[in-house]
């Protein structure tokens, strides 16, 4: 079956205003009025267990002033500054992306054993406990590497505590170290909480899978656009937990910090230790020789003479020292460099050179190596960032090499014009005796290796004394502290579990209306057609024969009685003596109405015959309990008599029927039949009233066929039941003219108050209301009364 409207068809339609209908919305909701009650109850319900068993969310913050650490000579830079022409803190966004870096939180997770919890267990879930909430604390001892995750079940009691895992049950002291599965452990008790009976679950997980986590709940941003103040955040259930890791992540930042600062002075450290050592060897040699020269040629000074002589010649020495140990710093920071073959190695800078120029490459690059290093901990080496350091790394150095060659070049040459000017002291000192000159020698030497070692002394005091002046470019503004939790937040639970309950019917009314190509009320019909509306039937569970007699005073029986009466307000002009019943479609109740307005019409003393023209699918002598063996088809194939094909309806004398016999091949050609003419000529001279029940309209022709024979025609919509394409196409047959004197009879209406989650707004808006005046009423609730109030106010 396919439904008759096409596109082009649906010109016929009625044009109305799409406008939202509020007394039909608002019939919806008071029908739907317990479903929306229950809904709010079910969500009002979840929304409480959901804030009873999930645990809050609270955020912890922090902030950290990050300094510049090149804005502090730089008078240049801090007027563009203040003229808002460059940025502020350039070194923010680095030191943001190292405070929530993964090694930082795994050097947190170790530090707190982060990695180990301890879980109550509830009805619904297991809970957490941390810090002083805590009954027992842990410390790790020897953790073995690459453990399994794994979970085991501890009791406390008083003075020990038992635990169990895959293994037997073990009982151990408080702190008295164990084994476990993943390492040497020690467990000690908090008396200020009191221990639960059921005991606990001791979770141990991958440290690497733990900072995973915490770090993908931390936050770091900064506050302002041109300050260097960041925000350090995180969301925690357990909130000292949190404030735990956020200041402990702080505190490793820093000292992560001052290591970074501090490498290179602990390798020049380093370098200063090695050549102390071996000049201190070298000046005790120098010493044990001078004691052994005096000691075998008995001398224990020098005269004056010699003592002039050699203090002229130490203070050329001294200028040929300074310059020797410029020399020998440069050979070994070029030896150095040579035997570091990577470019991210820190070059040792506290070694005593002079030279500006020289500095100032160092520092460059010891900068570049740490902006690097830092770098590589968010990139690869393939990031062309990463590959852009490295390659001015490498021009660094190359420069640096330059550098030290050209200065190793002019220490070479001012270290020999003062040889050659020592010509004339050593002429003087050549006219000593022998043993002094020789003493002298010693003695230049030894004073020689002591000023090297006195300068190698003073320098790593210097060096020493830095680093522990070093501080790092951080100041805590405020440790980390409990803003409140942030989630689940109360009210707005309830709130959305309101709005939830609420609009779980409306997108039920919605869709209903959406998806429904069902007719459903009386407007829908006004609006689609012009035909009227000739009466309108409640819909009767389990009736399908005589719903009405003379003493019948039930609803439907006074709809009948309506819809004859408006038949004979029809027939003002001319007499209705012939209605031809039809529908689009079966199951819409035309046998049913065809038989019920015969009876109306009879008990008023008319004598009225049913006309089972249904010869495809008859259903009418089944409601009447009759015999269909001779009908209609008989009388037009064979030449029976129409007196023999008219048959009484049990108790009831002014009912009378043919029905429509066996099934014939070809209905159509039959009711084009001369015999059907002269059948309803007979009919008309010898009956009141001929109702004809034909086959569905919008199936087959039949009822086409069988129009001119008519005086009115009644086109049967059934609530709920027709399709609401079926309207235009009813107006479609009466503007076309297909039958005379068309109108509608509703069939079927159902109160929806009564029908589960049905739409309830009653079809109609009021029309057909008030029947219970004929028979006893059943008492209401009160939303049956508020509904009848209501509609009959509208």
């Amino acid at each position: 079956m396919s439904y008759p409207v096409q596109a082009t068809e649906n010109e016929y339609a009625i044009p109305t205003a799409n406008q939202f209908d509020v007394k039909k919305f608002v019939y919806k909701i008071l029908a739907l009025l317990p479903w929306f009650i229950l809904s709010l109850v079910i969500s009002i319900i979840i929304a409480r267990v959901y804030l009873r068993y999930t645990r809050p969310v609270y955020k912890i913050s922090a902030f950290l002033l990050i300094k510049s650490q090149d804005e502090g000579g730089n008078s240049e830079y801090k007027t563009l500054k203040e003229m808002g022409l460059v940025m502020g803190n350039k070194d923010v966004q680095n030191e943001m992306n190292i405070i929530k870096s993964f090694s930082l939180m795994n050097r947190v997770v170790d530090s707190l054993h982060l990695n180990i919890n301890l879980y109550q267990e509830g009805r619904i879930t297991a809970a957490p406990m941390f810090g002083e909430q805590s009954p027992i604390s842990f410390e790790i001892l020897e953790e073995t590497k690459k453990s399994k995750p794994m979970q085991l079940k501890i009791i406390l009691a008083d003075k020990s505590f038992s635990i169990a895992g895959n293994g037997p049950t073990e009982r151990h002291a408080y702190g008295a170290p164990f084994d476990t599965d993943f390492g040497k452990l020690i467990i000690y008790r908090n008396y200020n909480v009191k221990a639960d009976p059921k005991g606990y679950t001791l979770s141990y997980m991958d440290r690497t899978s733990v900072a995973k986590m915490f770090k993908g709940t931390l936050d770091v941003r900064p506050t302002h656009d041109q300050s260097g103040i960041i925000e350090i955040s995180m969301l925690d259930e357990l909130p000292d937990r949190a404030v735990a890791i956020v200041n402990k992540l702080m505190n490793v930042y820093d000292i992560a910090g001052l290591d970074d600062k501090n490498i290179a002075g602990r390798r020049t450290i380093k370098f200063l230790n090695e050549r102390i050592d071996s000049v201190r060897i070298e000046l005790n040699e120098v010493e044990i020789a001078e004691q052994r020269y005096k000691s075998s040629n008995r001398i224990s000074n020098v005269t004056g003479d010699a003592n002039m002589f050699l203090s002229q010649a130490m203070a050329v020495d001294n200028q040929k020292s300074e310059q020797y140990t410029q020399i020998k710093v440069l050979e070994t920071l070029e030896q150095y460099m040579r035997s570091e073959k990577g470019t991210n190695e820190l070059i040792p800078s506290g070694l005593g050179i002079t030279e500006a120029s020289l500095m100032s490459l160092i520092s460059a690059h010891n900068q570049m190596v740490l902006d690097k290093q830092r770098a590589a901990i968010k990139s690869t080496e393939d990031d062309p960032m990463m590959q852009n350091l490295t390659v001015q790394l490498a021009d660094i150095r190359a420069n640096i090499l330059r550098n030290i060659g050209v200065l190793k070049s002019g220490y070479n040459t001012t270290l020999t014009q003062m040889t050659n000017n020592y010509g004339t002291i050593e002429g003087k000192i050549a006219g000593l005796p022998i043993k002094e000159r020789e003493l002298i020698n010693i003695k230049r030497q030894i004073n020689l290796k002591e000023n090297l070692y006195n300068y190698l002394l003073q320098k790593r005091e210097e060096t020493e004394l830095s680093l522990a002046s070093n501080i790092n470019n951080t100041r805590i503004i405020d440790s980390a502290y409990n803003t409140g939790p942030i989630k689940p937040i109360a009210s707005n639970i309830q709130l959305l579990a309101i709005l939830i309950g609420l609009a779980i019917p409306t997108i039920v009314i919605v869709l209903r209306d959406f998806f429904n190509t069902k007719i459903n009320d009386r407007k829908e019909i006004e609006e689609g057609t012009t035909l009227p509306i000739l009466g309108e039937l409640s819909y009767e569970k389990n009736k399908t024969g005589i719903v009405i007699d003379s003493k019948s005073r039930s609803p439907i029986s006074e709809q009948f009685r309506l819809i004859r009466t408006n038949i004979q307000y029809m027939g003002a002009d001319r007499p209705v003596q012939t209605i031809l019943v039809s529908s689009f479609m079966s199951g819409e109740g035309k046998s049913f109405v065809s038989l019920n307005l015969a009876s109306s019409m009879a008990i008023t003393g008319a004598k009225t015959v049913i006309l089972e023209f249904d010869l495809r699918k008859p259903k009418l002598s089944k409601y009447l309990n009759v015999p269909g063996e001779f009908g209609l088809s008989n009388y037009i194939i064979k030449d029976i008599p129409v007196e023999n094909l008219i048959q009484r309806v049990p108790n009831n004398d002014n009912i009378f029927v043919i029905s429509s016999g066996p099934i014939p091949p070809n209905p159509a050609e039959l009711l084009l039949s001369e015999k059907t003419s002269k059948l309803f000529e007979y009919l008309r001279a010898n009956f009141d009233n001929i109702i004809i029940d034909t086959a569905p309209v919008g199936l087959v022709t039949d009822a086409l066929l069988l129009e001119k024979y008519a005086d009115m025609t009644m086109f049967i919509i059934r609530h709920k039941y027709s399709n609401k394409l079926v309207v235009p196409y009813v107006e479609k047959l009466n503007r076309d003219k297909k039958f005379k004197s068309l109108s509608l009879i509703v069939n079927g209406i159902k109160d929806d108050s009564s029908v589960g989650f049905g739409y309830g707004y009653g079809y109609g808006y009021g029309y057909g209301y008030g029947y219970g005046y004929y028979v006893q009423e059943k008492k209401k609730g009160f939303l049956g009364n508020l509904k009848e109030n209501f509609s009959r106010k509208h």
